[in-house]
């Protein structure tokens, strides 16, 4: 091999370029890569040709000429062909058209016409030089190389024309492109030339196109520089060394300083020695640096996966997101923006004081250009393309006014569901090829987290949302109504019901398609009002609430009122001269003041509506607070409330005229069952005053309490009159009198709120009771009342079966029920009133 002149660089350079395609075999195949694989590989057919020829190798000089000088003249195709792919331009005509000539000249080439094989000579040192006789034909390949050439430079001046110099990698492309045709052109025009300038020239195009497709972003460097190739560079170097350095070093020291063998050889060890050592510490420094981000990157992907997998809220994800990125990244700021419609809003800033005031639209040419492109948009190279001319101005001033260096999309198929925008690089570095792969992999896991979030909070609020008025659902002001309570706990919170006057009739008169635009336009009116204040919620076919977490009585009247106002300004539209005049009736409960639990401050706002509907109407009332001052003459003032029963409007005097039938009904069934009830009725209106309930529940604990036996007028005689103990079966159908009571009074016009009283008087505060068995304060507190007193009456009165028992056995009955059976607040009331002679009672009560 040391009679081959140069040998040594197409050697050099064969091994460069077979490393280099090796490497690829395992890199991600897009089009550029594959492209610059083809090079390669040619490079390696036309190298290897050489140095085999240059060495006469079997099957003979002749053959290894053909190959290489083929593949030498395929070359410029193959650079063709990268540069197509390079700077994704598409030609198919005139590819074709080069590809046949190339093709036609290739096979002119194969027969000898334009060169023939070398002639090897060998000089009297042993060196061995290639002659070749040239003819005129020569002249036809390289008219074909400069047409070719040219065609070549045009290219590329479009293409940097259209896609500015600053492309990236473009002008590595372009110098070694000059580079490459430079040697080749050295190689030709010198007479006499032995250097191969061509295969020198080859492994600087090589490099240059390697550095050109890392700058595009094209592949990763590990994958070039994995830990198996750096060892390997290694030991080609020390290999190197010990051939060209060794031996010379050696001899310099032996023969000019004229030192001993031995010390010659020791120095030569240590200084090799040294060499070795300060080479491995920069290569394993290398790996280090290359392989530790990419294990950190890895660390990163994995934690995220996994906690964006465990929760199904965008704004976490959103926040995991850009705390993942900004640990890997060094970014002053990080903006996730979602797609709304044709828009993508700005839903999160890792700076929380940041405005998120922006949106970027979804035709815009970033978008289309991310829609288009597979990898991140770095901002800086997006603007050399022609593309940029046609962004918007106002999104070119955002991009600048928020120092947006680079754009990351989370897709779903074809489709971008969100934006990730980074904001100022730590000293305006450069995106390169890691840190983009990083944010593409990471947005694949964020789209995929925030698609089956965005999934679950649609399907969440369209479980919530009423369809018809865009007010959140009944289900939904269930579970509002109690978290908020808690949330309030020592402060005030005010719930507002308002229903809607009439509704049934203006539904008769107009039909249901002018009814529910009726209800579309009050639920908006209601939602403008309560806007910052509370949530609006539709809870039944007319009535809408509105919750309003830390706001007192006096603030939700306003509400109400204005609620009121614009409700009345709905009827004043032109197009609404021939309908019937709309109107709400609205009812408010504040608590703690008025009520005690979530449930209280729902059946107390409901109370306050239902008698805001009783008293004519188109107004607002307030549901009172309870009163902790016990009245002096408490049996005038059950009297004096009880009495005003009927007498607010027809409504309420129909209303007593049907309770007043009912108790007949009952006296006529079973005239115990009549007495037990006005005494009960009694005694629980006076317990109700002397607790401090408001005049509306009192009323309402006094009707309930006429009607709550009704339903025994279904009980067969032979179980209601029975002397001695009732059966099990029989207890069973006693109970049941509870629901047929429930049966009979929700058919009685405007007697509904009367339900939850009757329907809870059985049950007991530890919750064994029934219908339902609930305790505590779920009970309705008119309900609580009645249950003392229905207690109280049973035990002091004559039975079928017994005699009525004495009053201190029925007073210590309920102080030891107070806490299990009863409500322990109102019993104590209750044993007070009838010990200190306040509580009026019955005639057959024994002392």
């Amino acid at each position: 091999m040391s009679g081959v002149p140069f040998l040594a660089v197409n050697v050099t350079a064969l091994c460069c370029f077979v490393l280099l395609f090796a490497t690829f075999l395992a890199a991600k195949k897009t089009p550029e890569i594959r492209a610059f694989m083809l090079l390669l590989g040619d490079a390696v057919i036309w190298l290897g040709g050489a140095v085999l020829m240059r060495l006469q190798l079997w099957p003979g000089l002749a053959f290894w000429y053909y190959v290489s000088i083929l593949s030498l003249f395929a070359f410029e195709w193959f650079f063709y062909l990268f540069l197509l792919r390079f700077t994704g331009r598409r030609e198919p005509f005139t590819m074709a058209m080069w590809t046949v000539i190339n093709a036609a000249e290739l096979a002119v080439t194969a027969s000898g016409f334009f060169l023939p094989p070398p002639v090897a000579e060998t000089t009297p040192a042993g060196t061995v030089f290639l002659y070749t006789d040239m003819s005129w034909h020569i002249g036809i390949p390289v008219l074909f190389y400069v047409a070719f050439t040219i065609y070549v430079i045009r290219l590329l001046r479009r293409v940097v024309r259209e896609q500015g110099i600053h492309t990236p990698g473009l002008l590595l492309v372009i110098i070694g492109g000059c580079v490459m045709g430079a040697g080749n052109v050295l190689q030709v025009a010198l007479p006499g030339n032995t250097f191969p300038y061509d295969a020198l020239c080859g492994i600087f195009l090589a490099v240059f196109l390697l550095v050109a497709l890392y700058k595009k972003r094209m592949f990763q460097l590990t994958l070039v520089a994995s830990r198996s190739i750096l060892l390997l560079a290694l030991a080609l170097i020390c290999a190197v060394m010990a051939t060209y350095i060794i031996s010379p070093m050696e001899g310099f020291l032996t023969g000019t300083l004229e030192l001993s063998p031995q010390l010659a050889t020791t120095i030569v060890a240590i200084f090799f020695a040294g060499i070795l050592f300060l080479t491995y510490a920069l290569t394993k420094r290398l790996i280090d640096s290359l392989f530790t981000r990419q294990g950190q990157q890895n660390r990163i992907l994995k934690q995220f996966s996994a906690e964006a997998s465990q929760t199904l809220s965008t704004a976490e994800i959103m926040e995991k997101l850009a705390a993942a990125v900004q640990n890997e990244i060094p970014v002053e700021r990080l903006y996730v923006c979602l797609r709304d419609g044709d828009r993508f809003t700005a839903r999160y800033c890792s700076s929380p004081l940041e405005s998120l005031a922006f949106d970027i639209a979804a035709d815009s040419p970033q978008v289309s250009w991310l829609r288009e492109n597979s990898s991140c948009m770095v901002v800086r190279e997006f603007q050399a393309t022609p593309l940029y001319l046609s962004v918007w101005e106002s999104e070119k001033e955002l991009f600048r006014r928020l120092k947006i260096d680079c754009v990351a999309a989370m897709r779903d198929g074809g489709d971008v569901l969100g934006l990730l925008l980074l904001a100022a690089k730590d000293r305006g570095k450069n995106y390169n090829y890691v840190e983009t792969e990083f944010l593409d992999t990471i947005c694949s896991v964020a789209s995929i987290a925030l698609k089956n979030a965005q999934l679950y909070e649609k399907m969440f609020r369209e479980a919530r949302i009423d369809p018809l008025t865009g007010a959140y659902n009944y289900r939904y002001f269930v579970e509002r109504e109690e978290a908020e309570f808690r949330r309030c706990s020592g402060d005030c919170i005010s719930l507002l019901l308002a229903d809607v006057d009439d509704f049934k009739l203006y539904n008769q008169l107009y039909g249901v398609k002018e009814g529910d635009e009726a209800l579309r336009r009050i639920s908006a009116e209601i939602a403008r009002c309560a806007s910052g204040s509370g949530t609006v919620f539709r809870t039944s076919g007319k009535v809408f609430a509105v919750l309003l977490p830390h706001e007192d009585a006096r603030r939700a009247v306003l509400i109400a009122q204005e609620i009121v106002r614009r409700v009345q300004n709905i009827n004043r539209a032109p197009e609404r001269s021939k309908f019937k005049l709309l109107s709400v009736s609205v009812g408010i409960c504040a608590a703690p003041y008025a009520a005690s639990s979530a449930k209280e401050l729902l059946d107390n706002a409901d109370l306050a509506t239902f008698n805001a509907k009783q008293s004519g109407k188109d107004r607002v009332l307030v549901f009172r607070g309870v009163s902790s001052v016990l009245p002096q003459q408490l049996a005038d003032r059950t009297e004096a409330i009880v009495g005003r029963i009927g007498e607010r409007d027809e409504t309420g005097s129909t209303a007593l005229s049907m309770i007043s039938a009912l108790t007949a009904a009952i006296d006529a069934k079973d005239h115990y069952t009549f007495a037990h009830s006005k005494n009960v009725a009694r005694y629980a209106a006076n317990l109700a005053v002397a607790a401090g309930l408001n005049d509306d529940q009192v009323r309402t604990i006094y009707s309930a309490g006429l009607l709550h036996d009704i339903g025994k007028i279904s009980i067969p005689e032979d179980i209601l009159n029975k002397t001695g103990k009732l059966t099990d079966q029989e207890y069973g159908v006693m109970k049941n009198h509870v629901n047929n009571s429930i049966e009979m009074i929700r058919h009685l016009p405007e007697m509904d709120y009367l339900v939850p009283a009757v329907l809870g008087h059985h049950e007991r505060w530890d919750g064994k009771g029934y219908p339902r068995g609930i305790a505590g304060e779920s009970i309705p507190v008119t309900a609580r009342c009645l249950a003392v007193a229905d207690v109280f009456d049973a035990m002091t009165t004559d039975r079928p079966y017994r005699r009525g028992l004495p009053l201190e056995y029925a007073l210590r009955q309920i102080e030891d029920g107070a806490g299990s059976q009863f409500d322990p607040h109102l019993a104590a009331i209750f044993v007070q009133l009838v010990r200190g002679e306040n509580m009026p009672l019955s005639g057959q009560v024994r002392a």
